[in-house]
Formats: C-alpha cells, structure tokens, sequence
C-alpha cells in the first residue's frame, strides 16, 4: 500500500471516528426527542426545522461547500464571504423574527450559519483532527442545550440550543478575517463558480427541507411527525456516505483520486439499505410505538440511500471539478418531481406515497448525474 492510499485510510478514518460519534449523538437525541414530543409536536418541530435550515442556505452567501472547494485550492477566498455572509446572515435573523417572532430561530440560523462556515474551511484546508473536536464540541453543547432549554420554553428551546451550540466557532472565522486580507478581486474572478454554486446549494436546501414545509400545512402535523422520524432514522443509515463525502470533496477538489473510496461506500450503502428493509421496522415497533404510521415508510424510504450515496459522489466530483451547473439542473429535475409528487401521491395514498416519491426522485436525480458524468466524458475524449 503506497503512502497516499494510507493517508486516505487515516483521514477518512479520522473524519470516520468524529462523524459517526456526532451522528450517533444527534441522532439519539432526535430520538429522544421522538419519545417525550410525540407526533404532532416533532412535526411541528420539523416544520419550524426547515424554515431554519432554507434560511440558512439563503444566509450563507457562496456555500459552505465553494469555501471547501477553493480553500482546498489554496485560493484565499475565505475572507470576503465571510464578511457578505455576517450581513446576510444578520439580515435573515431579522426578517424571520420580524415575521415569525422567533429568537430561537433567529438564534438557530446564526449558529448555524458560523458552524458551517467554520467546517467548510477546516475540511478545505483539510485538518480532519480539527474536524473531529469543532463537531463532536458542536453536538455536545446541542444536546446539552437543547435538552435544558426543552424543558425551559418547549420546542422553541431545541432551535435555540442548536443556535447556540454554533455561535462558539466564531473565535475561528475571526481569526481567518484577522490573519487575512479581505480581497474582493477573488470574488470576481470566481463568481461564476460561486454563484452557481450558490444557487445550486439554495435548490439542494429548498428541495431537502421543502417537504417538511409542505407536509404539515396540508396532510397534518401528526403525519409530519411520522415522516420526520423515518427521516432521523434515515439520516442515521446514511452517516457512513455523508461522511465519505466529506473527505472526497477536498480531495476531489484537489485532484487526488478517490475512486476506491466511492466504490467501497456505494457498498456500504447497499448493505444499509437491507438494515433498513428489514431491521429498522422490527426496532421501531419494539421502542416507538407511538410512530406506528412511519412502518409502512421506513422499508421503502431505505432504498432512497443508495441512489443518494451515488448522487453525492458525483456532486462531490462535479464540485471538484467547478461544474457546479450541473449540479444546479440536477437538483432542480429533483425538486420538479419531488413537489407536486409529494401532493399527488401523498393524497392518493399517504405516507406510503411521501417514500416512494422520495425514492423515485433521487433515482431520476441521480441518473442525470450519471448521464452528466458519461456525456462529459465523452466530449473530453473526442476534443
């Protein structure tokens, strides 16, 4: 084994330990959470979740993934998005308090906001050890917060101990800005990058938390509160490829090669898949039998990790590669399908309906990319 082959295996290997430890974290948190809100109160949550989390995408100006991509370059970009990033970050607090009188989630897009910030530089520069300790810190505080401020002023509590379980990196951005020089120039001659990018974050956001958003207001909280918790069950499959993604993305982003890795996770993801098939629902009537509606999603929903480990690992290549309009039309094909799918099926057949129009459009998603990838190829082999 050469010596880059085992500096993958040790990075990976670092961002492995740290992720898999801050998603079992968050994860048995979220669960918990399951337990004590009961249904209708953790779709409520989820709801309020993903106004927080569009808000955030709309707050960080440039996308954390850009920052990686070009920190992994060298390219000293950090400053001048910062700074944009403080100004719209601190306009978006405002306008949700103004519209829906929430410090938590003013509190909860700040944080979140400076925590993504602070990751996507320290994974572009790639100090995996340093990773490891600002998300395992992260979580921590999240529970620890979170839990105290529940009991304090209910759910409202949990956004604002996410808010503030951020809000501490801000000690790493300061020190960036402090060291640095804020040159605008950088931002010009990669704005076509950024802005692509920025928009194709925006469409990712939109389409991941849309549902959330949608669900509640027209099928009912109760409901929502079933399909969150088969999404908390599926964020906790899908930690082994979220977290290969992100060591792939630097790498990618710096021309060293990751095909193994890739090739390796979408195993992984398949093996996941059956755990959730077949294992998951047996737990779930065993210790959540309040979400008794999520059974008849969770088997079907499994299938959707392997068609989004496969979409990630494009995405990651295509980021590396500054293709980021790519991404950009995938992403829209997606949220196309996942719309007016979520109203029709939803109707016509329930919860059930929500998973298979989950499943189906990361398939077509990830198909494009795929056919991307061929077509692309294709054109470089004939120039």
């Amino acid at each position: 084994m050469n010596n880059n082959k085992k500096l993958g295996i040790k990075n990976i290997s670092i961002i492995g330990v740290g992720s898999i430890l801050a998603t079992i974290i968050s994860g048995v948190f979220w669960l918990f959470l399951a337990r004590i809100m009961g249904e209708e109160n953790y779709g409520e949550l989820g709801f309020l979740i993903g106004v927080g989390s569009i808000s955030t995408a709309i707050a960080v100006w440039g996308s954390d993934k850009a920052l990686t991509v070009f920190t992994a370059k060298n390219i000293n970009i950090q400053p001048p998005i910062y700074l944009i990033s403080f100004i719209t970050t601190g306009l978006t607090a405002i306008i949700l308090y103004v519209l829906l009188d929430s410090v938590g989630l003013s509190v909860f897009v700040i944080g979140a906001v400076i925590f993504n910030l602070t990751v996507a530089e320290v994974l572009g520069r790639k100090q995996y050890k340093k990773y490891t300790k600002i998300i395992l810190t992260q979580k921590i505080l999240f529970v620890t917060l979170g839990i105290l401020l529940y009991y304090i002023i209910g759910h409202h509590g949990i956004l604002l101990g996410f808010g503030l379980s951020g809000i501490p990196f801000i000690y790493k951005i300061i020190q960036t800005l402090k060291e640095n020089k804020i040159d605008f120039k950088i931002l010009k001659e990669k704005k076509e990058f950024i802005t692509n990018n920025y928009i194709a974050d925006l469409i990712y956001q939109f389409g991941g938390q849309i549902d959330k958003i949608l669900i509640g207001p027209i099928f009912g909280f109760a409901l929502l509160g079933n399909y969150y918790f088969g999404i908390q069950i599926l964020n906790l499959l899908s930690m082994v490829p979220e977290i290969v993604v992100k060591y792939t993305l630097p790498e990618d982003s710096s021309g060293s090669s990751t095909n193994m890795i890739k090739i390796l996770t979408i195993l992984i993801s398949v093996f996941l898949a059956l755990v959730g098939i077949f294992i998951i629902p047996i737990l779930v009537k065993e210790f959540f039998i309040e979400f008794k509606d999520s059974l008849e999603f969770l088997p079907i929903i499994s299938l959707a990790i392997i068609p989004t480990t496969i979409s990630s690992m494009y995405v990651s290549k295509f980021l590396g590669n500054e293709q980021s309009r790519i991404i950009i039309i995938g992403e829209t094909i997606g949220i196309l399908i996942f719309v007016p799918g979520i109203i029709i099926l939803g109707e016509l057949i329930g919860i059930k309906g929500l998973a298979v129009i989950f499943v189906l459009t990361e398939i077509i998603k990830t198909s494009y990319f795929v056919t991307a990838d061929i077509y692309l190829k294709r054109i470089k082999n004939e120039l």
